[in-house]
C-alpha cells in the first residue's frame, strides 16, 4: 500500500510500481501480468512498464552481442532485429482488465445513474431516511434502501432489491405518506431485478479469494445463460449485447487465451472454441512463457527437480551417451526438460475429453505435476493471473480498519507490516513452519 499525494499520471504510477518491485527485489522480467481497471492512466502505466521491460531486455542482449542488430548471413537482406525483438517483448507483461469492473460497465451500458427511474428511486431512498418515517420502519421491522454510489459494485441492484422485497410495506407507507409513492416505478423495479439479478450473483462469486481467468469466464457465461432465460423484459436485449461485446474484448488478451487453452472445459477433442490459427498462436505464447520460466530457473534447481521426477530407468548414464554417438540422435544430458516432449504434450491438449462446467482446473494441473512438469509450471503462472481487483478493494477495507482515528501516528513501515500480516494470514502457518529450524530453537 503506497500513499501518493501527486497526480496519478501513467509516468508517476510506473515509477511507483518500479520502486515497489525494487523494494521487494523483484526484477521486472519476472512480471507476467498486471490486472487493472479500465482507467486510462492504469492502462497507459502498463504500456510504459512494457517499454521499460523492452529496454532492459534489449540492453542485456546488446551487452552480450554488440552486433545483434545485424544478420550474419551475407546472402540475406539486412533486418532490424532490434525492432523485431521490441515487437516480441511488448506483450511479455500481459494486460488484464478487471472482470468485475468490466461487468459493472456492462450493467451501466444499459442502465446508469442518468436513468430517470434510478434518479427517482435514489431520491425516494434518501427521503425514506427522514425521522418522521422511522416509527413505521421500526414497527414493521423494515430496512432502509441503500443509497447507491458509483464505486460500490451492485449498488443500484441492492437499492432496487430493497424496494422489491419490501413492496407491501412501501405500498402501505405510500398510503400514509403520498410523497413516497412508487406507483410509477414498480414496473422498472420488477424488470431491473429480474434482468440484473444473475449479474449481481456473478459479481458476488467473483469476489472470492481468487478467481482464475477460466473460472471467471465460466461465471460470465453462466450469467449470460441466466439472462437469456428472461423473456418480455425491456432490459434483456441491450444487456445481452453489452455482455457479449465486452466479453469478446476481455478474451483478446494473451493471458486470457492461454488460460482458456489450458482448461479442458474449453479446449478438448473436437472443440471449435479456438480456430486452428488461434491454437497455433496460443501454443506459441505458452512456449514463450515456458522459455521465460526456464530462464528464471537456476540450472541447479532445474536439474535437481527434473531428476527427482525421473525414475531410475529414465535417467541417462555414460552408456546412453555411447549408444547415442554410435547410432545418432541426441540425449538430454543437462537435466533440462525435453523441448520435443514439451511441444508434444502441448499439442495433445486439444485431443483430451471435455470436462463439465464444474470441473476444477487447479486440481487438474496439480495431478499432472509429475507427468507434465513443464506445462504444470506454465499453468501455475497463467492460472494465478487475477481476473479482477477484488484483492485491492479488500486491501483498502483492511487499511480502513487498521488506520483508524485512534491510530493515525503509525509509521509507514509499521503500517505496511501490519497489512502484510492481515492480508496474507493464510500463508503464515506454512511460512513460519519453514522459516526456522524449530529443533534448534527448542534446544536453545
Amino acid at each position: 500500500m503506497v500513499e501518493v499525494k501527486q497526480s496519478q499520471t501513467a509516468a508517476f504510477l510506473k515509477t511507483k510500481i518500479l520502486d515497489t518491485l525494487a523494494e521487494y527485489n523483484v526484477p521486472i522480467e519476472n512480471i507476467f501480468s498486471v490486472t487493472v481497471d479500465n482507467g486510462a492512466n492504469m492502462v497507459a502505466a502498463v504500456k510504459k512498464l512494457r517499454q521499460e521491460l523492452e529496454q532492459a531486455l534489449l540492453e542485456k542482449l546488446d551487452d552480450g552481442n554488440e552486433d545483434f542488430e545485424k544478420t550474419t548471413d551475407e546472402h540475406e537482406p539486412e533486418r532490424d532485429i532490434s525492432a523485431e525483438l521490441c515487437v516480441e517483448f511488448q506483450e511479455r507483461i500481459n494486460l488484464v482488465r478487471c472482470a468485475v469492473h468490466t461487468l459493472q460497465l456492462s450493467i451501466l451500458d444499459v442502465v446508469n445513474k442518468s436513468h430517470e427511474s434510478v434518479k427517482g428511486l435514489t431520491e425516494l431512498a434518501r427521503k425514506s431516511k427522514n425521522m418522521k418515517y422511522q416509527t413505521n420502519f421500526d414497527h414493521h421491522n423494515a430496512t432502509h434502501p441503500q443509497i447507491w454510489c458509483q464505486t460500490r459494485w451492485g449498488g443500484i441492484f441492492e437499492m432496487v432489491e430493497a424496494f422489491k422485497t419490501q413492496r407491501t410495506f412501501f405500498e402501505q407507507l405510500a398510503a400514509q405518506f403520498p410523497e413516497l409513492d412508487l406507483t410509477n416505478h414498480w414496473k422498472f423495479i420488477d424488470d431491473y431485478y429480474e434482468a440484473f439479478k444473475p449479474l449481481y450473483i456473478c459479481t458476488k462469486r467473483m469476489q472470492a479469494e481468487h478467481v482464475s481467468l477460466p473460472d471467471f469466464y465460466m461465471l460470465w457465461l453462466r450469467a449470460i445463460s441466466e439472462v437469456r432465460k428472461v423473456t418480455g423484459n425491456q432490459f434483456v436485449p441491450g444487456l445481452l449485447t453489452s455482455l457479449n461485446t465486452r466479453l469478446t474484448t476481455l478474451r483478446g488478451s494473451r493471458a486470457f487465451k492461454m488460460a482458456l487453452f489450458l482448461d479442458p472445459r474449453f479446449n478438448y477433442r473436437g472443440s471449435k472454441f479456438f480456430s486452428p490459427e488461434e491454437k497455433m498462436e496460443i501454443m506459441g505464447y505458452i512456449n514463450e512463457t515456458w522459455q521465460r520460466i526456464r530462464q528464471l530457473q537456476s540450472p541447479a534447481s532445474t536439474s535437481s527437480t527434473r531428476n527427482e521426477s525421473l525414475s531410475e530407468s529414465e535417467r541417462n548414464d555414460d552408456f546412453d551417451e555411447y549408444l547415442t554417438e554410435m547410432y545418432g540422435g541426441s540425449v538430454n544430458t543437462d537435466g533440462e526438460p525435453s523441448e520435443t516432449k514439451f511441444l508434444q504434450q502441448l499439442q495433445s491438449l486439444d485431443l483430451e475429453p471435455r470436462q463439465n462446467s464444474n470441473y476444477n482446473v487447479w486440481d487438474h494441473w496439480l495431478r499432472r505435476k509429475t507427468t507434465h512438469p513443464e506445462l504444470y509450471a506454465v499453468a501455475m503462472v497463467v492460472l494465478s493471473t487475477p481476473s479482477n481487483q477484488v484483492s485491492v478493494e479488500r486491501a483498502f477495507s483492511v487499511l480502513g480498519l487498521v488506520l483508524s482515528n485512534l491510530r493515525t501516528k503509525l509509521a509507514e513501515d509499521t503500517l505496511t507490516n501490519i497489512l502484510l500480516v492481515k492480508l496474507n494470514k493464510a500463508l503464515f502457518p506454512q511460512a513460519i513452519a519453514t522459516a526456522y529450524n524449530w529443533k534448534e530453537v527448542e534446544r536453545n
